[in-house]
């Protein structure tokens, strides 16, 4: 055989298993976990692949790779709040996209579809959000401003097969000046907070004092009447011996006798006035 001749069988043998190789390269197609395969012939979707290895026809089968897994999106840009505050936003959103839908998705937004569709609702979601909120309240209700873009994603993306599980206000950049402003509006607040609570304060303390004084009042008026009380029932004592005592000697002429004899020291007077008819005090003659 003539080199020519055999240069020409050999280029054509490479030839060959050049493309036995490309064919078999180009025949089957592998799908990692966490993805779905859109398997395309010739533009038309014919299926939906599983993670894992497949087969398809070279040359007529193409075959776009989607991810199925959470995937975390960063925007930022400028917006507007209530009072007219202009301020620059970091709004990062999770989502997935659901397998069932997947044909859906790239019929309707090919594989761009965060371009095409969930940014720019995202962008207006926290637009919209922002622009029903004071500045102050940005501030102040960053959690409560990302649940309601959350919600507002999840309605609009209703039965689309786009799952938004969470968003989150990464960050609020108003002007300096505004932000001083507020700053200064914080600090006025808290020192009225503290004049509002030492006020409470003092009037919690007056309270306390005026209740003390009250029960030291009640307690003195108590301590009163009973010693008024204690001196009356003694009096009425007194007074009730008085009267049996009188009534005694009235009633019976021996009872003075009897008090005479009971307080006598057993001494008799040095002295006895001559008048006549005098008697001793005590009578110790006998009847």
């Amino acid at each position: 055989m003539k080199t020519g001749v055999r240069d020409f069988v050999g280029f054509v043998t490479l030839l060959i298993v050049a493309a036995v190789a490309l064919t078999i390269y180009a025949g089957y197609y592998t799908v990692d976990q966490g993805e779905r395969a859109i398997v395309l012939r010739f533009g038309e979707v014919t299926k939906i692949s599983e993670p894992g290895f497949h087969l398809k026809f070279p040359f007529m089968d193409s075959v776009k790779n989607i991810s199925v897994r959470s995937t975390k999106l960063k925007n930022e840009f400028a917006v507007y709040s209530k009072d007219v505050q202009g301020a620059d936003v970091m709004v990062s959103v999770n989502y997935s996209l659901n397998p069932a839908f997947v044909t859906d998705i790239y019929t309707k937004y090919g594989t761009d579809y965060e371009a095409r569709i969930i940014n720019p609702q995202i962008v207006a979601k926290a637009k919209d959000a922002f622009g029903r909120h004071n500045a102050v309240e940005t501030i102040q209700s960053r959690d409560a401003l990302a649940k309601m873009v959350l919600d507002d994603l999840q309605e609009y993306f209703t039965d689309t097969g786009l799952v938004f599980e969470s968003v989150q206000i990464e960050n609020i950049d108003f002007s300096d000046e505004y932000e001083r402003s507020v700053e200064e509006r914080m600090k006025a607040e808290v020192e009225v907070a503290k004049v509002r609570q030492n006020l409470e304060r003092e009037k919690i303390n007056a309270d306390m004092v005026r209740t003390k004084a009250s029960a030291d009042a009640d307690a003195k008026v108590a301590s009163a009447q009973a010693q008024a009380e204690s001196i009356v029932m003694i009096g009425n004592a007194e007074a009730t011996a008085i009267r049996t005592k009188s009534a005694a000697i009235a009633n019976s002429p021996a009872y003075v006798s009897y008090m005479q004899a009971e307080r006598w020291n057993g001494q008799l007077p040095s002295t006895v006035l001559p008048a006549a008819g005098v008697m001793p005090i005590l009578d110790l003659r006998g009847e």
